[in-house]
């Protein structure tokens, strides 16, 4: 029986490293050789790293990025890669394209057809589509390239290289951001995990065109968006026969018999399409990229069939992000203020898994108003994770900026101007420390302050990367359990997880004084700003649930917040995206805009 062996590297390339990109292509493709790979198939625009958004513009970007290819293609002996990068043509026209290197050169280019315009994807400003379908003939198999928008198409280059071009093989190379959730109208429900929908694509896509489909995605953080891997493989009755691990680099081989194939289309018959419909997708080529060395094949390194649950992989993405942005924007060590409360605890815990606690240091800065349980609880959280802990009353300039402050503020009531001159004291003091000593400042606000307001800009707000700036306030309590459940150890104190959620700006303050119960708030955040459901939707929605809570008033009083606070989220750092819509780059609001939802 005649087999292809398939390599899969899901590796984590940084945006705009040409040089250790290849270099890392390069490890990539002698282990796929050393694992007797006829074929392995590298990331979505391997060489630039993605998304590298306008570093594209540059012409000098382009030419190194095409000689780190050269480069690499002449290394590539007796196996043959598929590999991402940025083509131009003659015109000056630049294409997401994947190279199919073999025997020290490149035999052929993909042009990526479909480019996604839509969420955090901004492909047409950059790229021209391509025209043609390629298939190549390797090692006995006839293989088609594409890239991956190409195969979240109903129709697209997969149904043509397979139809017209005769492919028994499709590998497809993916820079998919991890999503914890995906809406899609097609399923009851209209949700599921985006790695669940991704499996569904890829299994329809191999029964459809009755062919094995190869899917290999990228790993690792960049910026926003997290990449998780779990590359796969389909064979040609929509079985999936392998799936990568999530958010860890990965070579691992695949045995395709092509026998399959053929019984396949023999046993279901081939789809038909309408006349011209597949020639609108574009032409087919063939080109013979060369014979299958002829080795014995060692033992293949298929993964097993293991999908994370859901809190694990929202906890491995926070964890892949955080260790991602410091070490790719040339940091080691990270800072925290500490107030006790569950945020700073998780980011705590998230930073300490990713970075190890020697690059990790928590600063307390108890104010008059801290109590005593919340400073414990910090110091507890530092001395289980085995961190530094430095303390830092901010009393003295607590009292300054009131003495600063006071010939403008007489005659009027405190209020929230007073409270939040605690929270800009700990935020200068959290940034002096930062520059003192090359550290970053991770902030600790979720997405439920930062949707409504409860964070102080130039305070709380203040740093370099935003955590869980996209992580409900529910969902951090999930967070939390999860990490004690999964160890090691329990780091979080039990204390933290169970008392009331309180900024401790005033006496006696409690969250729920200002915001209504976090189960409610959450639940119309979501239907606002993910759903994109108007305020009388969201009534309705939640009358039909008969829940208490979540009246007319409040869901007004909410959308309001949500919408009066667009200008702080336009100045808050970065952070993970693992919401189908996160604040940042995945939403675009006009700032000074009258509409009300």
């Amino acid at each position: 029986m005649s087999i292809l062996r398939v390599g899969l590297a899901q590796i984590n390339t940084t945006v705009g490293d040409l040089s250790g990109n290849r270099a890392a292509a390069e490890e990539a493709i002698r282990e796929a050789r050393r694992l007797g790979a006829h074929i392995v198939g590298l990331p979505e625009l391997t060489i630039t790293g993605y998304p590298p958004e306008d570093l594209v513009l540059w012409p000098s970007f382009i030419e190194q990025n095409r000689n780190e290819l050269d480069l690499l293609a002449a290394t590539v002996q007796d196996i043959v890669a598929v590999v991402g990068f940025v083509d131009r043509d003659d015109a000056g026209n630049l294409y997401n394209a994947g190279a199919i290197l073999s025997e020290g050169r490149v035999a052929g280019i993909y042009h990526k057809i479909h480019l996604p315009n839509y969420g955090v994807f901004d492909e047409r400003r950059y790229f021209k589509p391509g025209s043609t379908c390629p298939v190549f003939q390797v090692a006995g198999a006839t293989v088609g390239i594409n890239v991956c928008e190409d195969i979240w198409e109903p129709v697209g280059p997969s149904e043509v290289q397979s139809s017209t071009g005769g492919a028994d093989v499709l590998v497809n190379i993916n820079a998919s951001p991890y999503e914890m959730t995906k809406l899609d109208p097609r399923i009851a429900g209209g949700e599921m995990s985006k790695l669940d929908l991704r499996v569904k694509m890829v299994t329809e896509l191999a029964r459809r065109n009755q062919t094995f489909a190869v899917y290999v995605n990228q790993v690792g953080g960049q910026d926003e968006l997290m990449f998780d891997g779990a590359s796969m493989v389909a064979d040609p009755y929509g079985e999936l026969v392998a799936l990568a691990p999530s958010f860890e680099e990965s070579v691992f081989t695949v045995d395709l018999e092509l026998e399959q194939v053929r019984e396949a289309r023999k046993a279901n018959g081939r789809t038909r399409y309408a006349p011209g419909e597949l020639e609108k997708i574009g032409g087919v080529r063939t080109v013979d990229v060369g014979e299958a060395a002829d080795i014995e094949l060692p033992p293949t390194s298929k993964p097993q069939l293991r999908k994370p649950g859901h809190t694990e992989s929202v906890y491995k993405a926070l964890v892949t992000g955080t260790r991602d942005y410091v070490r790719k924007t040339g940091f080691e060590k990270v800072a925290i203020a500490l107030s006790g409360g569950i945020d700073s605890t998780i980011v705590a815990a998230i930073a300490v898994d990713a970075l190890g606690p020697e690059n990790v240091t928590g600063v307390s800065l108890p104010s008059r108003y801290s109590s005593d349980h919340s400073v414990s609880d910090a110091e507890l959280l530092a001395e289980r994770l085995g961190i530094t802990l430095w303390k830092l009353p901010i009393e003295p300039a607590h009292l300054g900026f009131e003495n600063l402050l006071s010939p403008v503020f007489k005659d009027t009531e405190p209020g929230v101007a007073e409270e939040n001159t605690q929270s800009r004291i700990r935020g200068t003091t959290m940034m002096a420390i930062a520059n003192k000593f090359n550290w970053l400042v991770l902030t600790t606000g979720n997405k439920s302050e930062m949707a409504t307001g409860y964070a102080t800009i130039y305070g709380d707000m203040a740093g370099a990367y935003a955590v869980i700036k996209d992580i409900p306030k529910t969902l951090v309590y999930e967070l939390c359990r999860y990490r004690n459940e999964a160890g090691p150890d329990s780091p979080i104190p039990l204390s933290v997880i169970e008392k009331p959620p309180s900024a401790e700006l005033r006496p006696g303050q409690l969250d729920e004084d200002s915001l209504p119960p976090y189960e409610v708030l959450d639940r119309i955040l979501d239907q606002y700003v993910v759903q994109l459901k108007s305020s009388d939707e969201i009534v309705a929605a939640e009358s039909a649930l008969g829940v208490e809570g979540a009246d007319e008033a409040t869901v007004r009083r909410l959308t309001r917040l949500i919408d009066i606070n667009e200008y702080k989220r336009r100045q808050a750092p970065p952070g993970p995206k693992i919401t189908q819509l996160a604040f940042g780059r995945d939403r675009r609001l006009p700032i000074a805009n009258r509409y009300r939802g």
